[in-house]
């Protein structure tokens, strides 16, 4: 997203960017940025009649992409921290 975000910021300030997707140097555009390689070909292949379509298709798709990318099955790293209830009990008949 980073990427995307820095490629964005740019065009609205920079009207080279939107000359460029409009004269179909999508390419050459997202070569000046780092995007995973996974990305590279969806990015490319994506079709629109404006770079501000563009954008919000290529937005949705490296959102989808980072969260296919979490893992949600990480546990918190508080869990280890955390006294379960039996343990406390059990420390509390031992006292």
């Amino acid at each position: 997203m980073k990427s995307l975000n820095r490629l964005l910021g740019r065009s609205a300030i920079d009207p080279a960017v939107k000359q460029a997707y409009e004269e179909g140097r999508i390419l050459d555009l997202l070569a000046e940025y780092e995007f995973v390689p996974e990305l590279w070909k969806d990015l490319i292949a994506l079709r629109a009649d404006n770079f501000s379509d563009y954008a919000a298709l290529a937005y949705r798709l490296v959102e989808e992409f980072e969260r296919a990318q979490e893992d949600p099955h990480v546990p918190s790293p508080l869990i280890g921290l955390e006294a379960r209830p039996e343990q406390t009990r059990a420390k509390e008949q031992a006292a």
